[in-house]
């Protein structure tokens, strides 16, 4: 029997979608951020069709302006523009194969969670608030480390920074990441990345915090489908209230 909900269009596929509610023991993946979907969604109607899409990523505008690229704006596009069908953020280094705001001018490629990181955040453990940084915040060639994993964080890339303690970390938190290593391997491991970082001149590593990428943008959007919930189930509820009163007056016509 085919489904009473009602369907809509996204430019990103070829088929209808549908609101869906998507629980954790069915372990989809947004095809927008290919992050975990949880929470307030939207499916393809066809049943041999596995896309799907956060309420959030449905909703995404078709283009933005951004404080770390401010000649250009940012466009929306639903495939990386490469031959290869990922590219890399430039925010924090990860890859990507879906959406991504894109400046052709420029190749500069955002996942579309990264552009909408905060300007500030708390971190648990530190007195003040840490500030989104769109490069290193040393010059003359001085390195800088992730205080929470110790590893490098290249110049080109985004991070939080207490500039009154010289403390900073990735633009993804790596708590999740080291608690799990504590759990399997409590004793101490050396850290690639060299001492802290403060004044080294050592290249070290470049890929620190970002096992933990993907869990930390997945905690930052469930807030956010959260709030979203109740708006597409009323939504959605309106829809079949509103179709329900079109069926009964075409069968009062027929009476």
């Amino acid at each position: 029997m085919a489904s009473r909900k009602p369907s809509v269009r996204h430019p990103s596929h070829s088929h209808p979608l549908r609101g869906h509610k998507a629980q954790v023991e069915e372990e989809i993946i947004c095809s927008g951020c290919d992050l975990d979907l949880v929470g307030a969604a939207f499916k393809c109607t066809k049943s041999e069709c596995d896309y799907f899409l956060h309420k959030s990523c449905f909703d995404l505008p078709r283009e933005t302006r951004h404080k770390s690229h401010p000649d250009h704006p940012l466009t929306l596009l639903y495939a990386p523009p490469y031959e290869s069908s990922t590219y890399t953020c430039d925010a924090c280094g990860e890859y990507g194969s879906g959406f991504v705001y894109n400046c052709s001018i420029c190749q500069c490629d955002l996942h579309v969670g990264c552009v909408s990181m905060p300007e500030l955040v708390e971190r648990e453990g530190h007195a003040h608030p840490l500030t989104l940084l769109y490069r290193t915040p040393y010059q003359n060639g001085l390195v800088f480390n992730c205080d929470v994993c110790q590893e490098t964080v290249p110049d080109n890339l985004w991070s939080y920074y207490c500039k009154e303690c010289d403390y900073g970390a990735h633009l993804h938190s790596c708590a999740v990441e080291e608690e799990e290593e504590e759990e399997v391997e409590p004793e101490p491991k050396p850290k690639r990345g060299g001492g802290n970082g403060r004044g080294s001149t050592s290249s070290g590593g470049n890929n620190g915090g970002r096992g933990s990428a993907k869990s930390e943008l997945a905690a930052m959007l469930e807030a956010q489908r959260e709030m979203e919930k109740m708006q597409i189930e009323l939504h959605l509820e309106m829809q079949r209230a509103k179709i329900a009163r079109k069926s009964r007056k075409a069968i009062l016509k027929l009476i």
